[in-house]
């Protein structure tokens, strides 16, 4: 279970202080956000039924019953026939394998994972929409992670004569969530990476302030915990994902992210619980 400590999906380091955000891009009062739906694994823990777990009162840890096993076997298979039918949709294939890694739960399907990654590197970006900052940019990143060649300047496209960034962009609040993501994992010398950084911050710190509190939150949690430099148990915590366009296995993920965090709270609980018996016993004397 180690692997376990590897999120706003559509959606760490605070950005330095940047320089007012130019006229030109300067955040409208008025500003859309993706669907998103509110989702705690800690919130929703009690989920699993008390036929599936029992407390062992003389241990203090819970053990699970067989139900429960067959419960966390089958959410597996489910998944992993996703993560097969979504092989011809590709943004959706991307947001999957996104949402698998922010909850924790990637581990269990890495063989999954990489082929899809290497199908989506061997395509021709012509096969691609270069249109979609969301779309460029998560691709982009997933590979870059995994260690693919992927060269900054598929972004070219987003960029007018000057090489900055187009203006007709600036309401994309999710594009440039997903862009300053994928600025994280730039490498010395790569330009529009950095470049793609200040402008994302800025605007993303600008829009801040004029989004409700729940959209808000969502955007700052994008500045401060971009996921290149987080650890996934602690921002599924806050983990929001985007209800439109899934086929279902939402649900899947959720709750098998739920049950592995129920299993890992268990072992960790045995563990502490062995260490003081062990001082207890006075073997650490």
């Amino acid at each position: 279970m180690a692997s376990f400590h590897r999120f706003c999906v559509s959606s760490l380091l605070v950005p330095n202080n940047r320089s007012q955000i130019s006229n030109a891009y300067r955040a409208p009062s008025v500003l859309s956000m993706p669907t998103t739906q509110k989702w705690s694994i800690t919130e929703d823990l009690p989920f699993i039924s008390n036929t599936s777990k029992q407390h062992n009162h003389q241990t203090g840890y819970r053990t699970f019953s067989d139900e429960f096993y067959v419960k966390h076997e089958k959410k597996l298979k489910d998944i992993r026939r996703a993560l097969r039918e979504v092989e011809e949709t590709p943004l959706e294939g991307l947001v999957m394998i996104d949402t698998l890694q922010r909850l924790g739960i990637d581990y269990h399907f890495q063989g999954e994972i990489g082929a899809l990654l290497q199908k989506q590197q061997r395509k021709s970006t012509r096969d691609y929409p270069e249109h979609d900052l969301f779309e460029v940019s998560t691709r982009f990143r997933l590979l870059r992670q995994e260690g693919h060649n992927v060269p900054a300047d598929v972004f070219n496209n987003f960029r007018d004569k000057e090489g900055r960034f187009k203006s007709e962009l600036s309401r994309d609040i999710r594009g440039f969530m997903s862009l300053y993501e994928a600025s994280q994992l730039s490498i010395q010398g790569e330009d529009i990476l950095d470049q793609a950084a200040d402008f994302s911050s800025q605007l993303l710190s600008g829009w801040a302030a004029n989004l409700d509190h729940h959209q808000a939150r969502l955007v700052r949690n994008a500045l401060t915990h971009p996921y290149h430099k987080s650890v996934a148990t602690f921002m599924a915590r806050n983990f929001h994902f985007d209800s439109k366009g899934q086929n279902g296995w939402v649900n899947n993920l959720q709750e098998l992210a739920k049950m592995d965090l129920t299993m890992v709270q268990s072992m960790h609980q045995k563990e502490v619980l062995q260490v003081s018996q062990w001082w207890k016993d006075g073997f650490g004397q």
